[in-house]
């Protein structure tokens, strides 16, 4: 129980750090951004379907495989470079480490961070989304948004496995990030990295290459490799999470902080 309350008390101060500052509104922008683009590009050149089929299975599809296997990597790099920086930057970190408290709390404490801005951004996107073809459809009756209705679970779906397919990139810059104080390290990693994965991601190794998870969690679809029944890319995307979240703590417990 007392350990409980150590973690809740991390959550709770990382939390209150967090307002107002760029990391907090980078979620929101980023979760707005290609519903917004989407938007102007429907609003200039509709795409009209023919009558009786569901616009939304277009609107939607389209969105995600365009946006999400190449922006989310991007996104976690800055997003867990800028969460680390705060502390980095105000020497916040040494001041958490001097006091009575766990170094577990202030590292699983910032992890959950990351991870409830990820998921943050990934509600705005899917509400932007479904706001855009709503009002799409209020301004041009002729793209029948509102004669139909989405498949919310079969993108809620889509969205969850992308997110699963990410999360070998979050422990990977979080533990960069922690590591180091100089945010252009951790940053120029991760988005070194990111871009290789989008580019090697065609290969058929890229499977084993976390920066390439995002990519292949949309790209293969019904070829997607199963291990018991289970996407590939999911089971190698929590693998790689747990082992990096593991062994950054262990790093991190028997670093003298300065």
């Amino acid at each position: 129980m007392k350990a409980f309350k150590f973690y809740i008390s991390s959550l709770k101060n990382e939390l209150i750090k967090l307002r107002r500052t760029l990391a907090f509104w980078l979620t929101i922008i980023s979760g707005l951004l290609f519903p917004i683009l989407f938007f102007i590009a429907y609003s200039i050149k509709p795409l009209i379907l023919d009558k009786g089929v569901n616009p939304w299975e277009k609107f939607m599809t389209l969105q995600i495989e365009n946006s999400i296997p190449f922006f989310i990597p991007m996104f976690i790099v800055l997003i867990a470079s800028l969460i680390m920086q705060i502390e980095h930057k105000s020497l916040g970190i040494k001041h958490l480490f001097s006091l009575p408290i766990p170094k577990w709390s202030v590292y699983f404490g910032k992890l959950s961070i990351v991870i409830l801005a990820i998921i943050s951004t990934y509600v705005y996107y899917f509400l932007a989304i479904l706001i855009s073809a709503e009002v799409l459809g209020l301004i041009n009756p002729d793209l029948t948004f509102l004669e139909f209705r989405p498949d919310f679970l079969k993108y809620i779906k889509l969205l969850t496995s992308t997110f699963i397919a990410c999360l070998g990139i979050v422990g990977i810059q979080f533990w960069l990030s922690f590591r180091f104080k100089n945010f252009i390290i951790s940053l120029g990693m991760g988005m070194f990295l990111a871009i290789v994965g989008i580019i090697v991601s065609q290969a058929e190794q890229s499977i084993y290459f976390p920066y390439s998870f995002s990519v292949l969690s949309v790209s293969l679809g019904d070829k997607m490799p199963m291990i018991f029944g289970i996407s590939a890319v999911a089971v190698y995307s929590l693998g790689c999470f747990i082992v990096t979240i593991l062994l950054g703590y262990l790093d991190i417990r028997r670093m003298n902080i300065e």
